[in-house]
């Protein structure tokens, strides 16, 4: 699972700034092994800690990496941890990897798309749903969510929100 990217170098002795996707992840302060993937998709597994730097900052280190101009060659480079290293989300959060693909409906059984892209913005989380060529935006709040029901092998997953969340949300335009 991607948790963030190289975002530059800290210091003179290896460490570099990295750019957490989720910038609460309970991977700060912890070693877990983690592949990198440069944009011309290399890789190297590598094992890395994470710790908080100055301010929003997530300060970076990985075994052998000695200096500045070491480091200096991973920015850019993608962080993907294995899922099984990541702690269960917190009751009434997901992870967007169990969200995405997901159909979306309302409380009355009005199909309204599947969830295709997730955007955080700085007040709620926006979900893209598609349904064939159409597109909405559905802010996310807690008050118009029924169910969040994630895919298992027992059963296939779904999201049902309330029939007022959606009344006034028009398709998005092409």
């Amino acid at each position: 699972m991607r948790i963030g990217r190289v975002n530059g170098v800290h210091g003179i002795r290896g460490e570099f700034k990295v750019f957490l996707y989720n910038q609460a992840s309970d991977l700060v302060g912890r070693t877990v092994a983690a592949r990198l993937i440069s944009p011309t998709g290399q890789q190297r597994s590598v094992s890395i800690t994470l710790r908080p730097g100055g301010g929003k900052r997530i300060l970076a280190s990985v075994p052998g990496l000695e200096d500045r101009e070491q480091a200096a060659l991973l920015d850019g480079w993608e962080v993907v941890v294995a899922a099984a290293d990541l702690p269960p989300p917190e009751p009434g959060a997901w992870y967007h990897r169990d969200l995405l693909g997901l159909p979306v409906q309302t409380v009355s059984g009005r199909p309204l798309g599947r969830i295709v892209e997730i955007f955080d913005t700085a007040e709620v989380d926006v979900w893209l749903l598609r349904d064939g060529e159409i597109e909405r935006a559905l802010p996310v709040l807690a008050r118009n969510l029924v169910q969040v029901r994630i895919t298992s092998p027992e059963l296939p997953g779904l999201v049902v929100v309330q029939d007022d969340a959606v009344d006034e949300l028009p398709p998005l335009q092409a």
